[in-house]
């Protein structure tokens, strides 16, 4: 979760800087892209993370024989 988190404040920084650039320059649009970019690997990574735990913290269910 903590590179999720770090990846959501490069986006942050990104989108500053998109702003600084002047949002008509190409420049501006190739790092709005990677903030978009970035954006969907912090999500994805987080969605990751979560799916991981309820994994490794559920515990497997048993049978009536003790069999899992």
């Amino acid at each position: 979760m903590a590179t999720a988190r770090s990846t959501a404040h490069l986006v942050e920084t990104a989108r500053q800087g998109v702003g600084v650039l002047g949002p008509g320059t190409a420049a501006a649009a190739r790092l709005e892209n990677v903030a978009r970019f970035l954006e969907f690997v912090s999500e994805s990574l987080a969605r990751a993370a979560d799916q991981a735990r309820d994994v490794l913290y559920t515990k497997p269910e048993t049978t009536s024989d003790g069999a899992t």
